[in-house]
């Protein structure tokens, strides 16, 4: 039985901060804030319910032992900056390193192997213990008291603020983006991460990675030959390279600044081999290890400050890094009491001093004398006693937590407070929600706060040192100026909402709580317009469709995604854009949040075309260069088992693809059937889903690309099953695994060729009468009719023509098909898209429930079985994963069919830990 974990540090701790992290995944990782608990941490994230509410999902136990199986109480929690590693310390200060995403594996050889899994498995790849001995009285010396990872070695795309342009009748906001060199410290080699750990004895490490493999080694110095007992301290990065420590020293009672260089050995030149070898190693006797040299730069006296006579003592020291902005400083802020807060910098001696001083000097330079110092540059008065001060998204904000439970976000450009009434409405730039108006809300509470703030700065978690249960609150921004309905309200809140998701896009940040942020925000919209106006639900609900599709509008804006911007030619592009999942992905949770069948069906058929059309290119890509090595007659079993299993892998993909044609088959059917008595239909042009689908056009170039490719695939594999049978090659995995995909195919409920040459006489169609059109419209038409059709499902009334010429076409087209009756009463009930889906009403439903709330996960795709939403097949058996946003359930391995002598690399491995819409998998 495991021994419980007795909390008793935990009112000790000055950052409880500390104590909880939240990763650009979405995995929340804490402390159990409990006196007595089984566990000594826990994982959770946000997961949706129904399409419509979302949780915090029940806390995950996180194991932290020694090798003596002793669970010690943690005092330190943070994810690295890739999001995948965990560094973890507990109160004797030993070390952990955790790596999410990866199962160990049983293997034969001495070092550890390791298979890819989802985020919420984790296995522990290093210990740097010092002391497990359980009875020994802890020493606080050795406890950690700064912490920070290293940044990465590689380029960033950010996005510009929107800016304001004033139109003659309107406003609109444009977007633009900066490509940025790596800044701050970071670990040679770009796939490699590093992190910097200090002890309150001023032993400072620096765990990092070697130039292969998971694993961390250790390089350590001492600030100081004298005893040190460091109370207070902070760690950052300034833009040349270099790591600042500040710290302040009980037993001499001085704030100390010191400056710290790694020089990285053999990882330099490993680095550069690299880049042209991945799989470069270096050998052994040139392995000259990383290490570690510092100077003191500057101390100092805690400044004696007196308020109302009595002396406020030093409260807090924290370092912001400089951000990836050319000209952009670390800031060293040290607090004292509860309202001065002294902003100091790193500056060259050379700067100070007048150059007529320098002149006085002789033949000696300024610059041969000049040396890094510390400057005093502006005293920030707040309000309120500092909990900490942490780094917001790529050091460009950060947050002020006080004691009292309320939270100011700094721009570090201008150090004022974003989250203040603006001077200007709209105003001239956004980049955060704050400069529309939201604000974070206060927390009453009696203890210290655990608390956590998103990566995307729109909501956070908390608890309270010492709560009665494990459980965590979560809570958005709140809207508190700026709250209307006027349409400039609306607009500017849109852009700021957008702004947020394309950072997020271009960062690869989890976007669930930006998304309940929106859908809240479309919530009060609701029950303010249901105030004013009661009677006036019609209107009431065109207000409320506009804003949210002015939301996905400026989103495709802002990362500057065009859907009319696209051809033929581009569908392998489109096959790997992250933009256009990301934009899917928002697209099918809105619209099942708004009851908007055909808005979330068309996200949801696309995105599952888009995934169905990588695996057919993948497998062809692989049976092609297999073939291409040697003949038939040289086919092996090994051979076969590796072809079948790719093969096996398909089917699934190509039945749901099948199905869906037979679907948009049946709505047309339906459809022309009723087009002179549409009062009669339940289908009509307005919840089509085909019809938009064909009509717009990267759905249809999904839809085509898809049909080709498995006509394609179905000659590719009659001419290797003919060869391979002539060659008297034709062995039972491969023999098996094609009479499979033919039964597949021939069971189809309609000639899969007429529908394609249907396809092709639609496209050639909708681009004659588009091209004709656009030449007598102004700049954008095009644009706003993919949008309509795409993200609204919705075709306008300028193409219902062209809507009714398609209808008219099948019409007239369905006389060649020899399978109708079979097609009509052929069941596509699994797809779950179409008008006859049953959509949950939004009528008591709240946005987000509590993390106690016993409500249950409804799997998006099941019927007697549940519906692996990756592969398309039942799930009877094996290990389940789980998507926190789209409710899609999938087998966390592949279920292979044939046994191999060799790992077999199928297309499903890309989505290891990312489901089909882009969110994370958590197992199950």
């Amino acid at each position: 039985m495991t021994e419980a974990t007795v909390n008793v540090h935990l009112e000790d701790v000055q950052r409880t901060s500390s104590l909880i992290s939240w990763s650009k995944n979405g995995l929340i990782v804490y402390t159990s804030p409990c006196k007595v608990s089984k566990h000594n941490l826990f994982l959770t994230y946000l997961e949706n319910i129904d399409g419509q509410s979302w949780k915090l999902a029940p806390p995950q136990p996180i194991e932290v032992k020694l090798e003596n199986n002793f669970s010690p109480e943690i005092s330190l929690v943070c994810w690295s900056t890739l999001s995948t590693d965990l560094a973890v310390s507990d109160v004797y200060g030993n070390f952990y390193i955790l790596l999410a995403g990866v199962g160990m594996v049983d293997s034969k050889d001495a070092s550890p192997s390791y298979e890819l899994t989802s985020y919420n498995h984790m296995e522990m790849i290093y210990r740097d213990v010092i002391n497990q001995d359980i009875k020994s009285p802890i020493n606080p010396g050795a406890s950690i008291i700064a912490f920070k990872w290293l940044n990465i070695e590689k380029a960033q795309i950010l996005n510009k603020p929107a800016s304001l342009v004033n139109l003659d009748q309107s406003y609109i906001y444009t977007y633009g983006v900066n490509q940025l060199a790596p800044h701050g410290v970071s670990h040679p080699i770009p796939t490699k991460q590093a992190c910097l750990a200090l002890r309150r004895n001023g032993t400072f490490m620096l765990y990092y990675q070697g130039e292969h493999k998971v694993e961390y080694h250790k390089a350590s110095i001492t600030l100081s030959d004298i005893s040190l007992m460091i109370s207070k301290a902070s760690i950052g990065f300034a833009n040349d390279k270099q790591i600042v420590i500040t710290a302040y020293d009980q037993l001499t009672n001085e704030i100390s600044t010191y400056l710290v260089t790694i020089d990285w050995g053999y990882l330099v030149e490993s680095a550069r081999r690299q880049k042209t070898d991945p799989h470069y190693h270096t050998p052994k006797e040139n392995q000259t290890p990383p290490s570690l040299s510092l100077v003191k730069i500057y101390t100092m006296k805690p400044l004696p400050e007196y308020r109302e006579n009595l002396l406020s003592s030093l409260s807090s020291i924290d370092i912001v890094s400089a951000a990836s902005e050319k000209y952009s400083k670390l800031s060293i802020l040290i607090s004292y009491g509860a309202v001065e807060i002294y902003r100091y910098e790193l500056v060259d001696t050379a700067e100070l001093i007048p150059d007529a001083f320098n002149e006085l000097g002789g033949s000696k330079s300024g610059k041969d004398q000049s040396f890094i110092t510390i400057e005093l540059k502006e005293k920030l008065s707040r309000t309120g006693r500092v909990q900490s001060i942490l780094s917001g998204p790529s050091d460009l904000h950060c947050l002020i937590l006080y004691e009292d439970g309320h939270i100011d976000v700094l721009d570090t450009k201008t150090w004022k407070v974003v989250n203040t009434l603006n001077e200007q409405f709209p105003p001239p730039t956004i980049s955060t929600v704050f400069d529309v108006g939201f604000a974070f809300p206060e927390i009453k509470h009696e203890n210290p706060l655990i608390l956590a703030v998103s990566p995307n700065m729109t909501s956070f978690v908390y608890t309270e040192v010492y709560n009665g249960t494990e459980l965590l609150t979560f809570r958005s921004v709140e809207k508190v100026r700026n709250s209307g309905f006027q349409p400039r309200d609306l607009f500017a809140t849109s852009v700021a909402l957008a702004y947020r998701h394309a950072y997020a896009c271009y960062t690869n940040t989890f976007t669930d709580d930006l998304i309940i942020l929106i859908q809240s925000e479309v919530k009060r919209l609701r029950s303010l317009l249901l105030e004013q106006m009661p009677e006036k639900n019609d209107s009431i609900q065109l207000m409320v469709k506009k804003f949210v599709d002015s939301i996905i509008s400026e989103a495709h804006k802002s990362i500057n995604f065009q859907l009319d911007a696209f051809s033929k030619e581009s569908v392998d592009k489109l096959l790997s854009n992250p933009p256009l999942q990301k934009l899917l992905s928002l697209q099918l949770i809105l619209g099942e949040a708004q009851s908007n069948s055909v808005m979330s069906d068309i996200a949801w058929i696309v995105l599952n075309l888009r995934s169905t059309n990588f695996g057919i290119m993948f497998s062809l890509s692989s049976v092609y260069r297999q073939i291409s090595k040697k003949k038939p007659s040289e086919d092996t079993l090994q051979d076969s088992v590796v072809r079948g299993e790719c093969i096996v892998s398909l089917i699934g993909n190509i039945k749901w693809l099948i199905d869906l044609m037979a679907y948009f088959n049946q709505e047309l059917l339906q459809l022309s059937y009723f087009k002179n008595d549409a009062q009669n239909s339940k289908l009509t042009l307005d919840n089509s889903v085909v019809l938009p689908v064909i009509l717009s056009k990267v759905p249809r170039l999904f839809l085509m690309y898809a049909i080709s490719s498995m006509g394609k695939t179905h000659e590719i594999l009659k001419k290797l099953h003919k060869d391979l049978a002539e060659s008297n090659k034709l062995f039972t995995p491969m023999k098996e695994a094609l009479n499979r995909y033919f039964t597949v195919c021939s069971s189809a409920p309609l000639t899969l060729s007429l529908f394609e040459q249907y396809l092709r006489e639609c496209d050639a169609l909708i681009t004659k009468e588009f091209a004709t059109r656009l030449a007598t419209k102004e700049k954008g038409y095009s644009l706003k009719v993919e949008q309509k059709l795409v993200c609204q499902g919705n075709i306008s009334d300028d193409v219902k023509d062209i809507a009714r010429m398609l209808v008219d076409r099948y019409a007239h087209n369905i006389g060649r098909e020899m399978k109708v009756s079979e097609l009509y009463f052929y069941n596509t009930e699994w797809l779950n898209i179409g008008f006859n889906r049953a959509v949950e009403s939004l009528e008591d439903s709240s946005i987000i429930y509590d993390q106690s709330s016993d409500k249950k996960v409804i799997p998006r795709l099941k019927l007697d079985h549940d519906i692996d939403a990756l592969r398309k097949i039942y799930i009877y058996d094996g290990n389940i994963r789980r998507c926190t946003r789209c409710r899609s359930v999938s087998l966390v391995t592949d279920p292979f069919v044939f046994e191999s002598i060799t790992t077999v690399g199928l297309w499903t491995m890309v989505f290891q830990r990312t489901c089909i819409c882009g969110n994370t998998w958590v197992n199950i």
